[in-house]
């Protein structure tokens, strides 16, 4: 039974980058250790592989004809020859030409520690080879001078040939045995050389007859005047055969005594076919040697799908990045935008770099060497199997868990998808908890609004979106890290001609938390573009600046300005890196209380600070998101906002950390209620203004008894049945 590592190596297309590599591979024992490749778990060992391939690249380019050359399997050779069995002519010439062929190729690597390191203990066996090349000529055929004997005895054959040559000359013109003939020639039958007589002349040649045609028309018979002769001629062939045989017998024993290091050469020169086959497959897919690190640290810079760019496929190189301050990625966007390809993408390039290959990234890429990569990626579902598309996803995702730990790489895609979304959400969210708990590695593809949520709200975490183009509907298939991305159903949809009525309802029917989502979403990209454009523009001011004052004239004058005017590019450059990858900016430290307004960074909407733990995190309400962000992140929020809050009925006391959401399901009514008052109190305190109530449907009573204390609670200023998407009638959204 395979396990869920070994699965995600087929899912990843591991099988299929194995199978480009045999293509390249020109030695059978080099082309089975490519279909056998495997990635290694340790990041020492991983280097040791890439400063092989690294060679092997350096060769080629030094040496392009450089490789394997005429060497060729002789594993069954070899195996024949130590049973002390006999070798053919050709199978001999096969040993010789692998040893010169390792020659040549030992000699090559040599100035390369990594590959000449793979021939430290192989000595290929020149003397076997000399031996073999003394004896049989390329074609195969044992020559004469392989022993003094076969010499001789060869001289001999000839000799016995042209006597029996001339006798059967001397027959044919005899005028006596020319009337008998069916034909003026001389052929054999079993090794004896006979002529053609007509049946009904059979008598008239005395001989021994060998064969009759199929018809009966003709016999081949043996004239006695050639008898002695022909008797001759085959004692000096079976003469002649045995010292051959003798004579490759005795090469046989020399391969089988030198069967030790036949072996060890061919060992090394599959090995060698194998980093020759990763340096030509790295050239081809235009790779790069990746920075490998052992703390789980992954950054890919224009990294490309190596299956697609082998297809020919117009690729978009995505940078992604994983494992620094975030340890888990949320990846949303749209339908076919890039999402499930950035998974496969990561999966892949980790194995390779893993597996001594070089990747389709940028110089400098950095990639984890991680113990198992485990990946649910694409759609099992099986009517064979009754498996739905949540049952497959479920299944991948109960294996992951069930074998997933610290330095794994675990991605998924579409977590939680095919089922209910509120059920899914939470499931993707506790899966994600899970492993991050665990300390393994996660990329993860979603539509849901809650993750991205998730994402925000949890240390450790991040979003990630894939662009879309609007205006084109197509997706541009770039990663942005940091910043969730938008499914663009509504501007597809508009796009596409469906009726703005029909829009407005729909939107009517979205969630506040998914409208709150895509409000910062909007503002934050708004942000990050702006201040994209603000540093591109200062350091274009900049960079003029530095040229005019380059190009001054004026001796101290001259200095100042461009020392100004370097400093100030200095300036501008560091503006406009922060503004390409923004990080959290520190704000000033406000004793601002529980309770009070506040404003987090890069989300648009100003929410309630909860608390503060000991850690300096501070939990924040802003509408529908919780949020838990650093204090350091918090300000006041203006004061108009203030005053628009102070409005509010103020309730003294205090309170935890208040969730927006009661599950009140399976409670007894008795029960239910008083939890409700409670929880009721707690959210006021916390200056939180609308939460959402989990009742169920069921039969209704626990509905029904929920609304009516909320329907006369002094803390409730409106309540209504929850939208379809959060649960519908079997949840009621509360405002306080």
């Amino acid at each position: 039974m395979t396990t869920a590592a070994e699965r995600a190596l087929i899912t990843l297309e591991y099988p299929a980058i194995r199978a480009l590599l045999a293509e390249r591979s020109s030695f059978t024992p080099g082309r089975e250790l490519a279909e056998a490749l495997t990635p290694v778990t340790d990041a020492r060992e991983a280097d040791r592989l890439q400063d092989e391939t690294a060679a092997a690249r350096d060769l080629l380019r030094a040496q392009p004809s450089a490789g394997i050359g005429g060497a060729r399997d002789i594993r069954d050779s070899l195996r024949r020859a130590r049973l002390g069995g006999s070798l053919e002519p050709l199978q001999l010439i096969e040993i010789a030409d692998t040893i010169r062929a390792a020659e040549k190729l030992f000699a090559d690597v040599h100035p390369y520690p990594p590959l000449a390191a793979k021939a430290r203990f192989a000595r290929p066996p020149r003397d076997v080879a000399e031996a073999i090349e003394h004896a049989i000529a390329g074609t195969g055929e044992v020559l004469d001078r392989a022993s003094p004997r076969l010499g001789s005895l060869r001289a001999a054959l000839r000799g016995a040939q042209a006597r029996l040559q001339q006798r059967l000359d001397g027959l044919l013109r005899s005028p006596d045995l020319s009337r008998a003939l069916q034909e003026q020639l001389i052929t054999q039958r079993g090794g004896r050389y006979v002529v053609p007589v007509k049946a009904e002349m059979r008598g008239a040649v005395k001989g021994i007859v060998h064969d009759q045609s199929a018809s009966g028309a003709t016999v081949f018979i043996e004239p006695l005047e050639i008898l002695e002769a022909n008797n001759a001629l085959r004692e000096a062939e079976l003469a002649e055969s045995a010292e051959v045989r003798r004579v490759l017998d005795e090469l046989s024993r020399r391969v089988e005594r030198a069967g030790e290091d036949l072996d060890s050469v061919t060992t090394a020169l599959a090995a060698l076919d194998l980093l020759l086959a990763k340096a030509e497959l790295a050239a081809h897919l235009e790779c790069e040697r990746p920075v490998l690190d052992s703390h789980g640290i992954l950054d890919l810079v224009g990294a490309r799908h190596p299956l697609l760019v082998e297809r020919g496929t117009g690729v978009v190189p995505i940078d992604v990045r994983l494992g620094s301050d975030f340890r888990a990625l949320v990846i949303t966007g749209p339908n076919t935008g890039g999402k499930t390809v950035t998974l496969r993408t990561i999966g892949l390039l980790v194995l390779m770099a893993a597996s001594g290959l070089q990747i389709p990234a940028a110089r400098g890429s950095r990639v984890p060497v991680v113990r198992r990569v485990f990946a649910d990626i694409g759609d099992e579902q099986s009517i064979a199997q009754s498996l739905s598309t949540f049952s497959s996803h479920l299944r991948n995702v109960v294996a992951t868990l069930a074998e997933a730990e610290r330095d794994d790489l675990a991605l998924l895609d579409e977590l939680g998808a095919g089922t209910d979304p509120d059920e899914g959400a939470a499931l993707a969210m506790a899966v994600l908890e899970t492993l991050l708990e665990r300390g393994v590695l996660v990329a993860a593809t979603t539509h849901y609004p809650e993750l991205k949520a998730f994402a925000l709200n949890t240390p450790g975490v991040s979003n990630a979106s894939v662009e879309f183009d609007a205006e084109s509907l197509r997706p541009t298939y770039r990663l942005h890290i940091g910043l969730p991305g938008s499914s663009n159903a509504f501007a597809i949809a508009s796009r596409l001609g469906l009726d703005n009525a029909v829009l407005t309802r729909a939107e009517s029917h979205l969630s506040e938390l998914h409208r709150s989502l895509e409000r910062t979403l909007r503002e934050a990209e708004r942000s990050a573009r702006r201040s994209r454009t603000e540093a591109d523009e200062l350091l274009l001011q900049s960079r003029r600046a530095l040229r005019q004052a380059e190009s001054a004239r004026e001796g101290a004058a001259k200095r100042n300005l461009v020392d100004e005017a370097r400093a100030a590019l200095a300036e501008a450059e560091t503006t406009r890196r922060s503004a390409a990858t923004p990080e959290q900016a520190p704000g000033a430290t406000v004793p601002i209380a529980v309770g009070s307004p506040v404003h987090v960074e890069g989300v648009s909407e100003p929410g309630t600070l909860l608390s503060i733990d000991d850690r300096g995190m501070a939990d924040v309400a802003a509408g529908p998101l919780r949020l838990r962000v650093p204090a350091s992140s918090l300000r006041p929020a203006r004061a108009a906002q203030e005053s628009h809050l102070a409005t509010r009925p103020v309730i003294g006391g205090s309170a935890a950390a208040v969730s927006l959401q009661l599950d009140l399901r399976g409670a007894r009514a008795e029960e239910a209620l008083e939890v409700l008052d409670r929880y009721l109190n707690d959210a006021a305190v916390a200056g939180v203004d609308r939460l959402r109530i989990v009742h169920g449907k069921g039969t209704g009573a626990l509905r029904t008894a929920v609304r009516e204390v909320l329907s006369r609670h002094p803390l409730v200023r409106a309540h209504e049945p929850a939208g379809a998407a959060e649960g519908g009638d079997g949840a009621t959204i509360v405002r306080l």
